[in-house]
């Protein structure tokens, strides 16, 4: 049986009381609600609680096991995993947050027609690993103190030429932001697919990717990665929720 799920919840009007705040947090493990408590300002923090909730709500519905049952832990680099033995599939699944949104992905056989990036391994030396899925949210704004051309000047080492090209020839700056912001999202559900944080380093990807509404696939490329398949072309809304 296929468990799907592409959620995306706006936080910005979620004004929780002192006792709904309480319950919220019970559905949640101990450690987790320790996380939630660090964050310096409530609604980055029920943006956190938003997501987390989501993904017990996913996996409720996908193991049919009770909120309290499943335990959940975090890889090395902090990726949230299910631990083995709760469900009857493999399942991977993937959370971000930012802005007024808390979106999340989950997929036990990720397809080419889902909001997340997939990580394919058709010319995976030896047994392939089993898809994994990736999902990033980025509000659409200014950024704050520096005006666009010194924003993109500190950024820009994290794109391709050929990225950057895309980016900087898109129209005005809010359409170059949009399509800067369409690629971040794009290096970040991937890293945060496979796991490996920003150490994996972005300039090893290249995504071709349009300005949202876009009719035109996205596509990736990843350089000097002889292991991988080395184009995977995707729908237009791939984990570019902005």
């Amino acid at each position: 049986m296929v468990h799907r799920c592409r959620w995306a919840v706006n936080v910005g009007r979620w004004n929780p009381t002192p006792e709904e705040w309480k319950q919220c947090t019970a559905c949640v493990q101990s450690e987790e609600t320790e996380r939630v408590s660090k964050f310096v300002f409530q609604r980055d923090a029920q943006l956190a609680l938003a997501g987390r909730l989501l993904m017990r709500a996913a996996l409720v519905q996908a193991t049919g096991a009770s909120s309290g049952a499943l335990r959940l832990a975090r890889t090395q680099r902090g990726r949230p995993v299910l631990l083995a033995g709760q469900a009857t599939a493999p399942l991977d699944f993937n959370v971000s947050h930012q802005g007024c949104f808390a979106v999340f992905v989950m997929d036990s056989c990720p397809s080419m027609s889902a909001l997340v990036i997939i990580v394919c391994a058709a010319n995976w030396k030896g047994s392939p690993p089993p898809p994994i899925v990736g999902v990033d949210v980025m509000q659409l704004t200014r950024p704050c103190g520096k005006d666009v051309s010194d924003f993109f000047f500190t950024m820009r080492r994290q794109f391709t030429e050929r990225e950057w090209q895309r980016i900087t020839s898109a129209g005005d700056e809010s359409q170059q932001l949009m399509l800067f912001y369409r690629h971040w999202c794009l290096k970040e559900s991937f890293i945060k697919a496979i796991g490996d944080g920003l150490a994996f380093g972005l300039q090893r990807l290249e995504f071709v990717a349009g300005i949202l509404p876009s009719t035109v696939g996205v596509g990736l490329i990843l350089l000097a990665e002889p292991n991988l398949e080395s184009v995977c072309k995707v729908l237009p809304y791939v984990c570019s929720l902005l």
